[in-house]
C-alpha cells in the first residue's frame, strides 16, 4: 500500500511539472514561486543539494517546513506541500560545440567539419577537448572522419562524457616534388616545392623544411606534385663501399694516418669496416665525415 501510495505522490508530481534548478544547489530564488512563504529570504540562500541531471528530487513537506524553522518563519497560517525538482538540462547546439572543438585545437586556420554530436540534454557546463582523445585516421588524412571524445564539466567536481564526429584539417606548408624525382638520386634545392596544404593536426612527426631535406637521398620513385614522406628519404653516406678512406690511428698520444679501402659502407658515426692494402688487413674504423674515418686504441691493446 505505501509503494502505491509513493507512486502516486510523484505521478501527481510529475503531472504538475518539476521546477528547475540550475546549479548543484538548490536556492530560494529557484523555488519561491511554488512556496510563497520562502520569498523573504536571501534568494541565494541553499535550501538543499539538486538532483543529478535525468534524475528528480522529492522535497517532502516535512523538509521543507524544517528549512522554514531553521530561518525562523512562522508557518501557522500555510499549508506546506512536497514539490519535485530536477536539474536544468538542454541539448548542446552545434556552435557550442564547434567553438569547444576549435578552442581545443588552437589553430587559427583549420577547416572543421561536424558531421554529428552527443545530442542527449545536459546541464549548464564547459565542454572540454584534449588532443589525446582525438580519433587517428589512417594516414593522417584530413579528409577521413574520426570521433574525438570530449567531457562536459558542470559543478565543482562533475563531468558527463561527449563526443563529436568530425573532419579537420589545420592550414600548412607542405614540401611536394617540383618534378619526377628518381629512385637513389640526391635531392636539390630546385626539385622542392612549397605548397599551403591541410594536415591532421596534432602531427607528431616535426615539420620540414627545404634545409633538412636537401642531399638527402630518395627510396623510391617521386612523382611531381608528391609530398616528400619522411620515410621516403635516407641519410647519404658518408662511405661507399670501395672508397679510398683517409683513416688516422689514434694510439694515446700517437696518432698514425695511412689510405684504407672501404669494405661496407656507412653514415657519420658508424662503424665500416676497411683494409689496408700495405699490410693486407682488414679492421674497423669510425667514420668522422666524408672519405674519413677514425681508429682508438683501447688501453692494453
Amino acid at each position: 500500500m505505501r509503494t502505491i501510495l509513493i507512486a502516486v505522490v510523484f505521478a501527481a508530481l510529475a503531472d504538475a511539472g518539476c521546477i528547475v534548478a540550475p546549479s548543484e544547489q538548490i536556492l530560494a530564488r529557484d523555488v519561491r514561486d511554488a512556496l510563497p512563504f520562502l520569498q523573504g529570504l536571501d534568494p541565494a540562500t541553499s535550501i538543499g543539494f539538486s538532483p543529478r541531471p535525468g534524475v528528480q528530487r522529492v522535497l517532502s513537506a516535512r523538509e521543507l517546513i524544517l528549512v522554514a524553522q531553521k530561518h525562523g518563519i512562522d508557518l501557522s497560517d500555510t499549508t506546506v506541500s512536497s514539490i519535485c525538482v530536477e536539474r536544468e538540462v538542454r541539448p548542446i547546439s552545434p556552435e557550442e560545440m564547434r567553438i569547444a572543438l576549435l578552442a581545443a585545437i588552437g589553430a587559427t586556420d583549420v577547416e572543421l567539419e561536424l558531421m554529428d554530436f552527443s545530442r542527449e540534454p545536459f546541464p549548464p557546463g564547459r565542454l572540454e577537448f584534449r588532443a589525446a582523445n582525438l580519433g587517428r585516421p589512417a594516414g593522417d588524412n584530413p579528409e577521413m572522419p574520426v570521433i574525438w571524445r570530449g567531457a562536459l564539466r558542470y559543478d565543482r567536481q562533475s563531468s558527463m562524457a561527449v563526443w563529436a564526429k568530425v573532419k579537420v584539417g589545420v592550414g600548412c606548408t607542405l614540401l611536394v616534388a617540383a618534378q619526377n624525382i628518381p629512385a637513389g638520386a640526391t635531392i636539390q634545392a630546385d626539385q622542392i616545392q612549397e605548397v599551403h596544404g591541410r594536415e591532421f593536426p596534432f602531427r607528431t612527426s616535426p615539420a620540414q623544411f627545404p634545409q633538412a631535406i636537401i642531399g638527402k637521398i630518395t627510396r623510391q620513385r617521386i612523382p611531381a606534385g608528391q609530398r616528400f614522406a619522411p620515410g621516403a628519404l635516407v641519410e647519404p653516406l658518408e662511405i661507399s663501399r670501395g672508397d679510398t678512406v683517409r683513416v688516422m690511428v689514434v694510439d694515446g698520444s700517437a696518432t698514425l694516418s695511412l689510405d684504407a679501402i672501404a669494405q661496407s659502407s656507412g653514415k657519420k658515426g658508424e662503424s665500416i669496416l676497411v683494409h689496408n692494402p700495405s699490410s693486407g688487413k682488414n679492421f674497423r674504423a669510425v667514420i668522422e665525415e666524408k672519405g674519413k674515418a677514425t681508429v682508438r686504441s683501447s688501453p692494453g691493446a
